[in-house]
């Protein structure tokens, strides 16, 4: 009996010491938390489908066409749909003929005076490219308004663009560390016209970490 038992102890101990010696370093890693200072996928917007757009209308955003043509263009930043992901869309395709586009969408005001070491990012997509339409600014001092776009600084940012089609790519890491003010605007400014750049532009995965 007594060597049974001991034998049932070692075979115990045998098993635990392989259970244990499978549990890799990698499986104690704590998975990196972030803290957001801004995040927005789009996920709550209504989405439109082929013809039917339905313009980008979150709370705090503007969402402007500043368009000079004759006719002048209306049409906005809308949300659209794909393999249930939810994005930003402009393309100047659909615009009228003889119109051209200066198509704003611009972040709420974003307060960045009691956090440090801002650092923005988001993905884009192009669709039948002719051209990379899209550019992105920051600002301090814009007050909300369409008319007030004009008159507002804005900043020229650099970021990745994608090198080939429908693939959504990272803009990288943008610092806006520097910006201490509880006005801070990102927009993104897509610009075309039916007779230049008509490429189609998805914008996606905003986001702007803090410490």
């Amino acid at each position: 009996m007594k060597i049974k038992f001991l034998k049932t102890i070692f075979l115990l101990g045998l098993v635990s010491s392989t259970l244990t010696s499978c549990v890799g370093d990698d499986d104690y890693v704590i998975p990196t938390v972030y803290n957001y200072a801004f995040n927005e996928g789009f996920s709550s917007s209504p989405t439109g489908s082929g013809s039917n757009e339905v313009a980008i209308a979150l709370e705090g955003w503007v969402n402007y066409n500043g368009s000079t043509s004759t006719p002048l263009s209306t049409r906005l930043w809308h949300a659209r749909t794909f393999d249930d992901n939810i994005y930003a869309e402009f393309s100047s395709f659909y615009s009228a003929t003889g119109t051209n586009d200066v198509a704003w969408l611009i972040t709420p005001a974003l307060d960045f005076t009691a956090s440090t070491g801002e650092v923005l990012s988001f993905a884009t997509k192009t669709r039948f490219s002719n051209g990379y339409p899209m550019t992105a600014y920051v600002s301090t001092d814009y007050d909300g308004t369409t008319a007030g776009i004009a008159t507002a600084t804005w900043t020229p940012l650099t970021f990745a663009t994608p090198t080939a089609d429908d693939v959504f790519t990272s803009s990288g890491n943008i610092d806006l560390s520097t910006y201490e003010s509880d006005n801070v605007r990102i927009a993104f400014k897509y610009t075309g016209s039916k007779s230049g750049v008509t490429t189609t532009c998805q914008l996606d995965n905003i986001k702007i970490v803090k410490n």
